[in-house]
């Protein structure tokens, strides 16, 4: 009988002590795993950039001023208040119809959460928001960062071209355009949240279709994913780094089309 009680208490003490080792490793790998899995991104252009910032300056006061006077346009205020439709008048409405990018003495850029709105779209034409639902606000609101700014190539164009909105009268809109061959930059995914390595590759997959910039439903700004490389090794990285950022393209002679 002796023996066998030996034998039972020293089956319990190693699995005890087996089960133990399984903790402390378990607790070591939450402890070493970063925080943030990073990422380099390459994406080559199927076509244009669009530009989404309106070109006017005073978007406020103008309206005021056209809803005063029971105007929907610079042309028609000018008609009113003047008897003639000016040119000052057509430069004007020209301006409000039209979009251009973000731009600074650098260049023109995009901003950091534009990748974040097409992807947040990305996300729930698969209906993986559905499913996950803080992943809308994982995508949207902190839990996955771009650079600041990502600087385009130089040479914009004026585009003109139709467009029929939902439930409204058709129109012409006027906007920049830019042909850029890549984009290339670092984003951040934060660790043991709904956006998996598996989910944030597939949400990548449905952007290219999508594109990225304004204009979208026109076809613009739709590419190919040429590199999508977890980078996550640099324990000294820090996510304010990538916050301040920005990316700066090679020039690139680009060729017409």
């Amino acid at each position: 009988m002796a023996p066998l009680l030996n034998l039972i208490k020293n089956i319990g003490r190693f699995i005890k002590m087996v089960a133990t080792q399984k903790k402390t490793s378990g607790t070591e790998a939450e402890q070493e795993a970063p925080l943030w899995r990073r990422y380099m991104v390459t994406l080559r252009f199927i076509d244009d950039i669009a530009g989404g910032k309106p070109a006017s300056k005073q978007l406020i006061s103008s309206h005021i001023q056209l809803f005063s006077n029971r105007a929907t346009n610079p042309m028609k205020l000018s008609f009113i208040t003047e008897g003639e439709v000016s040119e000052e008048a057509m430069e004007e409405h020209l301006e409000r119809c039209s979009t251009v990018f973000l731009a600074d003495a650098i260049g023109m850029y995009l901003r950091g959460y534009q990748c974040n709105a097409m992807l947040k779209d990305a996300a729930q034409r698969t209906k993986d928001t559905i499913k996950n639902k803080g992943l809308n606000n994982q995508i949207r609101d902190g839990g996955l960062h771009f650079p600041n700014r990502l600087y385009l190539q130089d040479g914009a164009v004026i585009v003109e071209t139709p467009s029929k909105p939902e439930n409204a009268n058709s129109s012409i809109k006027r906007f920049q355009t830019i042909t850029q061959p890549e984009l290339r930059f670092e984003c951040a995914v934060l660790n043991g949240t709904e956006l998996t390595d598996q989910l944030f590759r597939r949400t990548w997959d449905v952007a290219q279709g999508i594109g990225l910039g304004a204009n979208r439903h026109l076809g613009y700004g739709r590419f190919r994913v040429q590199q999508l490389e977890d980078i996550t090794h640099d324990p000294s990285w820090a996510v304010a780094d990538l916050l301040e950022s920005v990316v700066i393209p090679d020039i690139v002679e680009v060729q017409e089309h």
